[in-house]
């Protein structure tokens, strides 16, 4: 089976109109013996972290042996896009049965999968998914394990998941509050915008979101004031010396801000955007997040004694 699917897989791999292409390798647990089931899946963001799936299925009938179902679906979807939050789905199918199984069939499901491994634009994923189905029988779970791949964006594209469950208050608005001038607080609005919008992706050493998949620390502060026409320099090394320094005091910071950490002694090794409220954005092991400043925080706390410097780029 395997070797029939991988073809389209691989068929389906240069079409624009999809942003990633899956096939998912499961096991249907209800009935008696549990057999496998194969799915064929292209993915599409449709606005904000909101995606759809679209797929062509396989599933066992009834009466193992005797026949099996095919058919298509489509799943909604939200947070296909990140690799570091569960994607969650709830969607329909329906076909015909062959051999001793002939019928239409129709099933509603909803299920969740969570990136096991990334590489690149690669993806190994875990599915779980609860299977209603008009076949006898057959009303359970799924247990798959799916792999393909999510296209890198183009340079200067934005991605369509969100940046979490939080959002800034307006950041412009603030900035103004700070005196920052009303064209200088639409730039960094914009940096700390961009940055947010890459919520989600993957670490990746040395990249800079230009189709390689992910943002080390710099690169992803590089990437956010580049989009807004402002270069600096590239390691986290040399933005600790870019524009001018800021007294370390939270109550000082304003969005925008390039806070420095130390790791290890006194040399900069991490940078992160800061973009308000007492959080900051960074690229870090677990991928592109949300820090908090504070000891009550149990991330923030460890980031809060490696705070070193913060540099203000746009006064």
């Amino acid at each position: 089976m395997i070797r029939r699917m991988l073809p389209l897989l691989l068929a389906a791999a240069p079409l624009a109109a999809q942003d990633g292409v899956f096939l998912t390798a499961g096991r249907v647990l209800a009935g008696q013996p549990d057999e496998a089931s194969w799915r064929l899946s292209l993915q599409r963001d449709l606005i904000g972290p909101l995606g759809v799936d679209v797929s062509a299925t396989k599933l066992p009938g009834s009466r193992p042996g005797d026949g099996d179902l095919y058919g298509v679906g489509a799943d909604m979807t939200i947070f296909s896009a990140s690799s570091s939050v569960p994607t969650i789905f709830v969607g329909a199918a329906a076909g015909l049965g062959f051999g001793d199984q002939k019928r239409v069939w129709t099933s509603g499901s909803v299920g969740a999968r969570i990136t096991v491994l990334q590489v690149g634009t690669a993806r190994l994923m875990g599915e779980a998914r609860w299977r209603n189905i008009t076949v006898p029988g057959r009303d359970g779970f799924e247990l798959g394990v799916t792999v393909g791949y999510r296209r890198a964006p183009p340079p200067g594209a934005r991605r369509p998941e969100t940046a979490g469950l939080w959002m800034p208050r307006s950041t412009s608005d603030a900035l103004r509050t700070a005196g920052i001038p009303d064209l200088k607080a639409r730039v960094l609005g914009a940096v700390v915008t961009t940055a947010l919008e890459e919520m989600g992706q993957p670490y990746v050493w040395g990249g800079t979101g230009d189709g390689s998949g992910g943002f080390d620390c710099s690169g992803l502060i590089y990437y956010a004031y580049a989009q807004q026409g402002i270069r600096l320099p590239r390691t986290s090394a040399s933005q600790a010396l870019a524009g001018v320094a800021i007294r370390k005091d939270i109550d000082l910071l304003l969005p925008g801000d390039i806070l420095t950490f130390a790791e290890r002694g006194d040399g900069v090794t991490h940078v992160g955007l800061y973009v308000g409220e007492g959080r900051f954005i960074h690229s870090a092991s677990r991928g592109v997040r949300l820090s908090r400043l504070a000891e009550e925080d149990a991330d923030g706390r460890w980031w809060l004694r490696r705070w070193v410097g913060v540099r203000r780029v746009v006064e």
